[in-house]
């Protein structure tokens, strides 16, 4: 039986088949949608491909949704911003009747639930996300007993549609043209009935984050706590859509000019939003279709044609950590040029903490680290300046993925990729005769945006913490785990003092760059 070719339209020709089972188990008792990019109960396709072919099937529907410790770069930051948003999903579904059990990995809580749920599934829903880990999960999934459908629920024209790897936006925006007029200002269809919700045992307790101690539960799970949470950036799809409003009533109009000027608020800020697929870019896209002009032509511009260019592009490139994702000539000018002198070669602590020595780099390293952000326009810039200080574009590319991804709320986005390797030369032309280090790839250095941007004022903002007003840490203990946790503090803006548990007196002073130095106060 093949249940893709009786879903609607609109539905079916966003679904992937991954598995290679048959049919579904005989003896199959529910259908179960694996809940992971797309974290909302409004305009999402995953979501309605599970609704329609659990009442196809007449079985009750689960909506399963976890939080693993092993994802990459699994930090305090991401997991405070997708429990929040978990929290959100919850509410919204239960109001529609549509059971969703949430398990967080954590100690005492560890354990194969979704392999032992898929042995009772008549078949598995899923995201369709093209990114290396999440694929991985994906066809490990779908060594399994039932049907697994993956189902793009990111993009206005599906990636279903797009046969190739377009290298260049102009030549994305050609070949999509058709299939975007037809659905930028089409209503997304509501499932008219939703299926049972499933009331059968499960193989854990589902955690009730409605009242849930969020942070406690972070700091139980096995992850990077050095990496902290941004308070002024909310997760789930009431603070995404809240955002949204605000922009789309007071920013959009002037988007198309204030959008390249990190001082102004002339962006939207939704990524994190869309990459955890918080709020529907489908009815981000129809709205600000609706909203019309130039400010408009340009955001849709954006997130139509750029960020799907970039879904497409990692669906078809999915080695996209690699320098064998770049056009032949950007890989050749750049190995051409590996031999080129540095003014630098920066190490990685250097890097992450943002002390370079170049301002407008540092300000925007401190933006990521501290506000898990970077402004678009200065990320292009902030990337390239890493090919002067690495030995190679393998060492920069690498640095690039662990900086972006470490800290950035977007981060592991097929978006991101883009941005990443759009600074190697990704999405663009050559330009010839070339220059050092960069070859032919285009230039863009620190020195020429500081031209256009207050830099001292970028930097103020960039490197104040994201606590306002901001408390001052005091840090009892001058011992290894006391000088880390005084570090971190540091690192996320705050002003620290660190008092050694021994004399009582203070062991550090600061320095006239705002470092620590450490005295044990013996």
């Amino acid at each position: 039986m093949d249940l893709v070719s009786e879903l609607p339209q609109h539905l079916a020709e966003r679904v992937r088949r991954v598995d290679r089972a048959a049919a579904p188990p005989a003896d199959a008792d529910l259908v179960v949608y694996w809940m992971r990019t797309a974290a909302r109960a409004d305009e999402n396709p995953a979501l309605d491909v599970a609704c329609w072919l659990a009442n196809r099937l007449q079985l009750p529907l689960l909506v399963y949704h976890a939080l693993s410790e092993r994802y990459p770069y699994a930090c305090d930051r991401h997991h405070t911003f997708v429990l929040e948003g978990a929290r959100d999903v919850a509410r919204d579904l239960a109001a529609r009747g549509i059971r969703h059990a949430f398990h967080l990995e954590r100690e005492g809580r560890r354990g194969p639930h979704l392999s032992t749920l898929v042995k009772r599934a008549a078949l598995v829903v899923t995201e369709d996300m093209p990114i290396a880990f999440l694929e991985t999960w994906t066809q490990r999934l779908a060594q399994g007993p039932a049907p697994v459908l993956a189902v793009d629920s990111a993009c206005l024209v599906p990636m279903n549609a797009v046969s190739q790897a377009h290298t260049r936006a102009f030549r994305f925006r050609s070949a999509t043209k058709r299939e975007r007029r037809a659905r930028l200002g089409r209503p997304w269809p509501e499932i008219a009935h939703l299926p049972p919700p499933y009331e059968g045992e499960l193989p854990f307790s589902p955690l009730d984050l409605a009242d849930a101690d969020l942070p406690a539960l972070v700091a139980s799970c096995r992850i990077d706590h050095s990496v902290a949470p941004i308070p002024g950036t909310r997760g789930g799809s009431r603070a995404g859509y809240e955002r949204w409003d605000a922009f789309r009533r007071a920013g959009l109009d002037r988007y198309a000019t204030r959008r390249d000027d990190p001082l102004e608020e002339g962006v939207s800020r939704l990524s994190a939003y869309l990459h955890y697929g918080m709020v529907s870019p489908l009815r981000i896209a129809r709205e600000a279709h609706q909203r019309g002009g130039k400010g408009a032509e340009k955001f849709l511009d954006e997130l139509l044609i750029w960020r799907e260019l970039a879904y497409a592009f990692c669906r078809h490139v999915p080695d996209h950590e690699s320098l064998a994702a770049l056009p032949a000539w950007a890989l050749a000018t750049l190995r051409e040029h590996e031999g080129d002198p540095r003014p630098a070669l920066l190490d990685e602590e250097t890097l992450e903490r943002a002390r370079s020595g170049d301002a407008l780099w540092d300000a925007a390293q401190a933006s990521l680290r501290i506000h898990g952000e970077l402004h678009n326009n200065v990320r292009m810039t902030w990337g390239k300046a890493l090919l002067r200080w690495t030995p190679d574009a393998a060492t920069a590319l690498r640095r690039l993925v662990d900086l972006n991804h470490r800290f950035a709320l977007d981060g592991r986005d097929p978006a991101s990729y883009g941005g990443i390797l759009w600074c190697l030369g990704q999405f663009d032309r050559p330009f010839p005769p070339g220059a050092p280090i960069l070859g032919e790839v285009r230039d863009r250095t620190t020195q020429q945006h500081a031209r256009r941007l207050d830099v001292r004022a970028y930097a103020a903002s960039c490197h104040a913490p994201a606590l306002d007003p901001a408390p001052r840490a005091l840090v009892i203990g001058a011992g290894l785990a006391g000088l880390i946790c005084a570090r971190t503090l540091r690192d996320h803006g705050l002003e620290v003092e660190v008092l050694s548990a021994g004399p009582g007196r203070c062991a550090t002073h600061r320095s006239e760059d705002g470092a620590f130095a450490f005295d044990p106060g013996l």
